[in-house]
């Protein structure tokens, strides 16, 4: 037969009870002291990592653009200097077909009569 446990066993056994129920409360109210510090934490590091992020996005983003700007600057500077060519006939269809340029043209016609405008 199993022997029954004495009072002050009983008694003991409580009080260590008690004093592991306290120690648990103890470290869940700073479990919980943790938590709210983190969740205080949280908005703070969540703005940092956006920014970090914003300022990364706005770099590539303006690299990006610039590239696209002087990619569309050289593109319309060569149209220009065709263009230029072609006027003077200095491009390779007018010389081949022997065309006069522009002011070529302009200088044979002879000066211009203002009035006749």
């Amino acid at each position: 037969m199993k022997k029954q446990p004495t009072t002050e066993q009983l008694a003991e056994t409580r009080d260590q009870l008690r004093a592991e129920i306290r120690e648990a409360r103890e470290t869940l109210k700073d479990l919980r002291t943790e938590i709210k510090t983190a969740r205080g934490l949280v908005p703070d590091l969540t703005a940092e990592r956006i920014s970090a992020e914003v300022q990364t996005q706005l770099a590539r983003l303006a690299d990006a653009t610039t590239t696209a700007m002087d990619t569309a600057v050289d593109r319309i500077n060569r149209q220009f200097d065709g263009l230029y060519d072609t006027l003077m006939g200095q491009d390779r269809a007018s010389r081949r077909a022997g065309e006069p340029s522009i002011p070529d043209l302009i200088r044979a016609r002879g000066p211009v009569d203002r009035e006749e405008l």
